[in-house]
């Protein structure tokens, strides 16, 4: 779909023009959603359902927030490579304890990774909190390369279909450039391309947070 990079593109700019005729007072992101033909997309069905991560060309604004488990080499490496917060190992039986406070965990970052050995008492205190929303951590052993890993999970965005045939996915901002958001929203129609689903599209539209929606040619 690369092809169409030009009028994506030209699709952004009518996106970001239009959404800021209004007086907004904050910056706003841009957001794409991809319909699908319900007669030709059982949504009942797994396989037919997006649930994945992936990782866009350009890097997000805001970048995702990153909160990692362990202590340590790890914690200190995590740090370093930009990680919002780092919760010790210690702590985590506190947190599974306190239904707010684990579930306010879960609702304000974006992704979470974890040393190997903190795994465990993830998945017993925070497997349900994290798992209903698809943010298990990743275990990592302290000498990865965290730099890499975070400024990946700034770049991905993760796909959720639920019980109807569409998912929504934040592609830019109003700080990117247009041709940055294209590239993105390339990237997302890629894969369902790569999924064999493109036929099935019923129609791609992109807006700003408070922008009307804009049809997308593809």
């Amino acid at each position: 779909m690369s092809s169409n990079i030009g009028s994506i593109e030209a699709s952004v700019a009518e996106a970001r023009a239009k959404g800021t005729e209004r007086d907004i007072k904050f910056e706003q992101s841009f957001d794409l959603a991809v319909n699908f033909r319900k007669k030709e997309l059982d949504v009942t069905k797994p396989e037919n359902r997006f649930n994945q991560e992936l990782i866009l060309p350009n890097i997000l604004v805001p970048v995702p927030k990153i909160c990692a488990f362990g202590d340590g080499e790890f914690a200190d490496a995590v740090t370093a490579a930009g990680a919002e917060r780092v919760v010790s190992k210690d702590d985590i039986p506190r947190l599974g304890e306190e239904k707010k406070e684990r579930k306010n965990l879960a609702k304000n970052y974006d992704f979470f990774i974890a040393a190997t050995d903190a795994m465990p008492l993830i998945g017993r205190y925070l497997g349900q909190a994290l798992g209903s929303r698809g943010k298990m951590p990743r275990p990592f052993p302290p000498q990865a390369d965290f730099s890499a890993i975070v400024n990946q999970y700034h770049r991905t965005v993760r796909i959720r279909m639920r019980n109807t045939p569409t998912f929504h996915v934040k592609v830019g901002h109003v700080k990117m450039s247009d041709r940055e958001i294209a590239d993105n929203i390339v990237a997302v129609l890629n894969l369902v391309e790569s999924k064999g689903f493109k036929d099935r599209i019923s129609n791609v539209v992109l807006k700003t947070t408070m922008g009307p929606a804009i049809v997308i040619s593809i």
